[in-house]
């Protein structure tokens, strides 16, 4: 090969080689981007949840009274324990997506 050839051959796989990087530097830019997207919209949908069970439990734990007699009404203890149990699974869902999230941005998953 001529040292013209060789020097034409080095600057195609430099360039080559840049592009590469553009192009999967491109690549993660938008897989970033709609992995984005997709927490904030389980992060929505997590906080919605969140705010319609808190709603149901204040709600069983303040119901009226039907009639101011002697029997106060409260709510049954297996829908304070449902209620719970769905306010835990919820932070628990919650907490699943942060950790994910976080070992994405690191590079781990």
């Amino acid at each position: 090969m001529t040292p013209n050839e060789l020097q034409i051959l080095i600057c195609g796989i430099a360039i080559g080689a840049n592009l590469m990087v553009i192009l999967n530097a491109c690549w993660d830019w938008r897989n970033t981007r709609r992995g984005i997207e997709r927490s904030r919209q389980a992060r929505r949908r997590a906080a919605a949840d969140h705010y319609l069970n808190t709603l149901r439990l204040y709600r069983l734990q303040n119901r009226s009274r039907p009639m101011p007699t002697i029997v106060e009404s409260t709510p049954h203890p297996a829908e304070l324990l449902e209620a719970s149990v769905r306010d835990f699974e919820l932070n628990l869902y919650d907490t699943l997506d942060r950790v994910e999230d976080a070992t994405r941005r690191d590079g781990l998953l």
